[in-house]
């Protein structure tokens, strides 16, 4: 298992519950991908990705989103743009997909496999840019699955993999790793600073290899527009094609 690092050289505990009482849908504000970080509804296409998917995925597409801990209020910003695409060893063609944050940096070897936009590796850096991690997934974790099957309310699936975890002077560790996907909604209205969007709500449990449950709201033509877990919250603040 080999592991690559690329040029880096760029610009650089609440219940589930209570989220549910933080901004999540639109309600009267209506939804469609529809203008701007007032609240309302955005115009067509905001991005400029030119897709109908609920996960546009091209080297040059770029997400910032607003993190906030749900314990301390805390935020900062998260910066995520996709890289061109490249020829990994052990993979073949992957994208490279790179984000950026106050504390450091993780770099993402991704793969568009028809409807699945899957994750291959993840390497974890610090702010001074020293590897922490490098993160395999055997044979990998979706991103999201935009088939038929898997976008229509109530749709219930199980993926199973293995993460293989290695930290520097450390022996690999596997960890066996099965989540549990839910279609919670369609068509639903949610909100982030740019606006309110018409989402796909998926609900994400991990019941092997550690508990945790998330729940994503992608629109169609701008990818992820929402995450919330147990003590994060992500929201969509900008969006582009570079």
């Amino acid at each position: 298992m080999s592991r690559m690092r690329i040029d880096r050289t760029r610009s650089a505990s609440l219940v589930f519950g209570l989220l549910l009482l933080l901004p999540a849908c639109g309600g009267d504000d209506g939804g469609g991908n529809g203008g701007g970080g007032d609240g309302g509804p955005v115009g067509e296409d905001p991005c400029g990705f030119d897709s109908d998917d609920y996960l546009p995925y091209e080297a040059g597409f770029t997400w910032t989103y607003r993190v906030t801990d749900l314990g301390t209020g805390a935020r900062e910003t998260k910066e995520q743009r996709i890289d061109p695409e490249m020829e990994h060893p052990d993979y073949g063609a992957v994208l490279v997909q790179v984000t950026s944050k106050v504390n450091g940096e993780t770099v993402n070897f991704m793969q568009v496999q028809g409807d699945r936009v899957v994750r291959r590796q993840q390497e974890d850096y610090d702010a001074s840019g020293a590897l922490e991690r490098t993160t395999v997934y055997q044979p990998h974790a979706i991103r999201i699955d935009q088939s038929p099957e898997r976008t229509t309310p109530d749709a219930m699936w199980q993926e199973d993999y293995t993460e293989v975890v290695t930290e520097p002077g450390v022996a690999p560790i596997e960890v066996p790793t099965t989540d549990v996907w839910l279609v919670v909604e369609v068509d639903v209205p949610c909100e982030s600073p740019l606006g309110v969007f018409e989402c796909i709500r998926l609900r994400r449990t991990r019941t092997q290899g550690g508990v945790a449950e998330k729940e994503f709201f992608f629109a169609r033509g701008v990818g992820k527009v929402r995450e919330v877990g147990s003590n994060q919250l992500e929201e969509l603040s900008a969006c582009g094609a570079e």
